[in-house]
């Protein structure tokens, strides 16, 4: 089982976000798409950073309707997504092992792992959730 090669497992094409987006646009992927983690990408798709719902939790307030929470997309672009995203996540390989995924995440805490080619370009994202997935339909 912890020999299955990433590119088995991993969400691919990875929701991305570039590296000028407004920050809304974080936001709103986020909510659209049911996600936690964005890679950011140049114009090229390679790896510039990372930024997680935690990172956007961190930077913003919401203001708290009966709807639930409502951000202020003005507010909100008053962000830069440069400094709020990691840069230079940690990446792996897509023919990388599932075991080499499990150890990095469990040793630093990471919540995905976003998968590049050779030329570091996003083309998939290794999340505990697809892990989990994995390791449900084995057992």
């Amino acid at each position: 089982m912890y020999d299955i090669k990433l590119k088995e497992i991993m969400t691919s094409p990875a929701v991305t976000v570039h590296v000028t987006e407004e920050f809304s646009a974080v936001h709103e992927k986020f909510l659209i798409k049911g996600i936690r983690h964005l890679p950011v990408v140049d114009g090229q798709g390679r790896i510039q950073g990372l930024v997680t719902e935690t990172d956007f939790n961190r930077v913003t307030m919401p203001r708290m309707t009966e709807d639930g929470p409502v951000y202020d997309k003005t507010a909100l672009d008053r962000t830069l997504l440069r400094r709020v995203m990691t840069p230079e996540p940690c990446t792996l390989c897509p023919d990388d092992p599932l075991s080499k995924a499990v150890s990095l995440m469990a040793e630093h805490k990471y919540g995905c792992i976003p998968i590049v080619d050779v030329q570091g370009k996003v083309i998939g994202i290794v999340t505990e959730i697809d892990i989990l997935k994995y390791i449900r339909k084995m057992l």
